[in-house]
């Protein structure tokens, strides 16, 4: 997976502004100060992406139905995740002590799930005081794999992204970026769900990166936050959609 650290998300922030993409967004915030701008901003990131581990189907027919991300991305929206806040520094200090104790015994390859559990836990401390910054809606891998088994979807890394990303997309991505440094030092991990189009010999065509799924890992768990999508074919959205009752 194709991890962007904060100070590059800062670097290219600060280069995404001047261009004027002709998309409209739509965002994933829920919260009651949402609000939509017009402004344009545009990228190229090229470097190995990120792609979904899906079962090789070379010589079998997609039956999948072909939608744009744009259309069907309220289907992987869930409840926001329970977010246990209690007794925190007791569970922090028995992960830790799990680390040093796999770390004694040589089982250094059991360790990866201890240290990001143990991240959730830290971030957690910072969560009840925090948590009016992350209104994003929300989503799971297991969402996005039946996503991706509907639809002719796929998952890739941010960098895969070949075209212009609208301003507001980056404003999102600034914002999330700001809250995430109130709770976490560590880095975000970033992906897209494009449309999946094939060439004629099978390849990936040039025409599938449009229309994406803006999808930021959460510090508080394993999940996702949803940033927002992007639609080139209408100019102006009025208003932001999919606001929780």
């Amino acid at each position: 997976m194709w991890i962007i650290k904060y100070n590059m998300i800062k670097e290219l922030i600060k280069k995404l502004r001047g261009e004027k993409p002709q998309k409209a967004y739509r965002s994933g915030w829920t919260g009651q100060n949402a609000s939509m701008t017009s402004s344009g901003g545009g990228v190229v990131w090229t470097a190995p992406p990120y792609v979904s581990t899906t079962p090789s189907q070379e010589k079998k027919e997609d039956v999948r139905i072909e939608k744009l991300p744009i259309e069907v991305y309220k289907e992987i929206f869930t409840t926001v995740p329970s977010i246990d806040c209690t007794s925190l520094d007791k569970k922090i200090s028995l992960v830790e002590k799990r680390i040093r104790v796999l770390h004694e015994v040589g089982a250094d390859g059991y360790i990866s799930n201890e240290k990001e559990a143990l991240g959730f836990l830290k971030a957690r401390k910072n969560y009840l005081k925090c948590k009016e910054l992350f209104q994003w809606e929300t989503t799971t891998d297991e969402l996005i794999e039946k996503l991706l088994k509907t639809y002719k979807l796929a998952s890739v890394g941010l960098n895969e992204y070949q075209r212009n990303i609208p301003a507001e997309a980056i404003d999102e991505l600034e914002k999330y970026n700001n809250a995430y440094e109130k709770v976490r030092d560590d880095q975000i991990i970033l992906k897209l769900i494009i449309d999946d189009k094939k060439d004629k010999e099978g390849g990936s065509s040039k025409e599938r990166r449009k229309d994406p799924i803006l999808l930021a890992s959460s510090p508080f768990g394993a999940w996702w936050y949803v940033l927002g999508a992007w639609d080139k074919e209408v100019e102006i959205v009025d208003d932001l959609i999919y606001h929780k009752k």
